[in-house]
Parts: C-alpha cells; sequence; structure tokens
C-alpha cells in the first residue's frame, strides 16, 4: 500500500456532498476543543499578525480559523483564504459573511498553487493541511513565495505515530495506528518533520513547540476519529471483519463506562522570510 493511499483528504474535489458535510461536521467538532482553541489562538500569535496586516491561509476548510485571522488583522486588513473543496468555501463564506468579516474572503485553490504575486503578504498560515499534502514542500515553497521579506510562516500538523487510544487489544491498536499514520496522511511524520522543512525552505527563526489534544468522552473529535480510522483499516484489508467487530465492540464497551481515552499530539513550527 502506497504512503497516503487511505489520506480521506488526499482528493478533496471529489467528494460528493455527503462526504463534504460529514467531514465539515468533524471539524467544526473538532474546533469547540479547548485545546483547538487555544491551538488556533497559539497559530495566530506565531503569525504575528498587527491590524492592517494582509494574511493568507491555505486550506482554510470551513473559515474557523480564517475567521480569527481576520479579526486579527482588523478591518483595514485582509485575510485571504484558499481551500480546494467547494462545499467548505461556501461554509466558510457563510462564516464570514454572518460575521460580517468583510476583510476576508474565500476562493477555491491549494497550497500547492497560490494565486498571489512575489512577497504580496504579511504571513501564510495552515492547520493541518502539509500533513495530507503529497508534495509538502513545494507547498511551505508556495507560502513562503507569497510572503513578503521580514513576514512569517506558520504551520501546525500532526504526527501520526503520537495517536494515543486506550484499548484492551494493544497489538492490534498499534497495527491501526500505524496503518493511520502510514497511509491515513500523505506523510504521517509530517509533524516531527516541521522545523527541518522550515529550514530547508530557507526560513530564519525557525521555532516548534508540542499541543496535544485529549478527550475522554465519547461522541467528541478523537472518538469520530478513531471510528473512522477502524472503518478505514477494514476497507483496506488492514484487519479482518472479525478483528474490525472486535475492536470496535471493546471501544463502544469503554465509551459505555466513561473509559474512552484517546490523545493525539500537534507541532507549531514558524519561521521568518
Amino acid at each position: 500500500m502506497n504512503p497516503g493511499a487511505a489520506d480521506p483528504f488526499l482528493a478533496v474535489e471529489g467528494w460528493d456532498d455527503s462526504t463534504a458535510q460529514q467531514w465539515a461536521d468533524v471539524l467544526e467538532l473538532r474546533a469547540t476543543n479547548p485545546s483547538q482553541i487555544q491551538l488556533r489562538a497559539d497559530l495566530i500569535a506565531a503569525a504575528r499578525l498587527t491590524p492592517g496586516d494582509t494574511v493568507v491561509e491555505v486550506g482554510c476548510g470551513t473559515g474557523i480559523t480564517l475567521a480569527e485571522l481576520a479579526a486579527a488583522v482588523g478591518p483595514a486588513g485582509r485575510a485571504l483564504g484558499f481551500e480546494p473543496q467547494p462545499m467548505f468555501a461556501r461554509l466558510a463564506r457563510q462564516r464570514l459573511a454572518e460575521r460580517r468579516l468583510s476583510q476576508a474572503s474565500v476562493e477555491i485553490g491549494t497550497a500547492e498553487a497560490i494565486p498571489l504575486g512575489d512577497a504580496t503578504v504579511d504571513a501564510a498560515v495552515a492547520q493541518t493541511v502539509l500533513v495530507h499534502v503529497p508534495r509538502a514542500a513545494a507547498a511551505l515553497a508556495e507560502m513562503c513565495r507569497v510572503v513578503r521579506p521580514g513576514g512569517r510562516v506558520a504551520s501546525i500538523d500532526q504526527d501520526g505515530d503520537a495517536l494515543v487510544i486506550d484499548h484492551p487489544d494493544k497489538e492490534l491498536t498499534r497495527r491501526l495506528v500505524a496503518f493511520s499514520s502510514d497511509h491515513r496522511y500523505a506523510d504521517g511524520w509530517t509533524g516531527r518533520r516541521l522545523p527541518r522543512m522550515f529550514r530547508a525552505a530557507g526560513l530564519g527563526d525557525v521555532t516548534v513547540s508540542m499541543r496535544c489534544h485529549l478527550e475522554t468522552e465519547p461522541g467528541n473529535f478523537l472518538h469520530a476519529v478513531v471510528l473512522h480510522l477502524a472503518e478505514s483499516a477494514l476497507e483496506m484489508g488492514v484487519v479482518s471483519d472479525a478483528e474490525w467487530r472486535r475492536w470496535t465492540g471493546a471501544l463502544a464497551e469503554l465509551a459505555e463506562t466513561g473509559s474512552f481515552f484517546a490523545s493525539t499530539n500537534y507541532y507549531l513550527c514558524s519561521g521568518v522570510r
């Protein structure tokens, strides 16, 4: 199986509306977690935005972070979002309109081809985008290209091997986590590789820090992620039907008894153009 073969975000342009809405709901659910709220605040702080700045967000999704970026640059600034998934882009525009953030806009576009001139913005950011891009170095180079000298580039990405799930079946859980890291991201080690990628892109003053997203309640973001993971592993033949039933059944018992536990690590890296 090729790296990224089971990455659900590899071809978002071709999703049907049902799939797009399902993942939009997952992103909205993730955004409510206190650690995610703090993570977004830290991303914006890393961009060192001031009122009147122009900031780009690649892969802006449903506009959660973009709206906060727009608030950071104020009415005199600009927040430009680029998103390849059409429903996500529509939902992002709706969010901006509801909040009357006229300084922000969303266009269909990818991180690998930002439709802006060289050195035209003050900062470029990405939230869990590069981890899903097969040519992440090229995408990072594009982010650097559009940022003016002295501006900042910042990215938050996961480390697939850092997914922790409490489950009585250690062997099968380890197999599922390895499958997730190796095949449900373009590169599951993107998080740990960010500092090296940033330096290779020519960025200076590179810093990196880690944030943990932890959940102990079923029905939240990581619970949904774990269930998607198990379903994908079944579809790809990584686990048998009997193993899937056994593993998900034990997970359901943990959830029912209030013993669900899962966490994952995010790495925030920033640098100066």
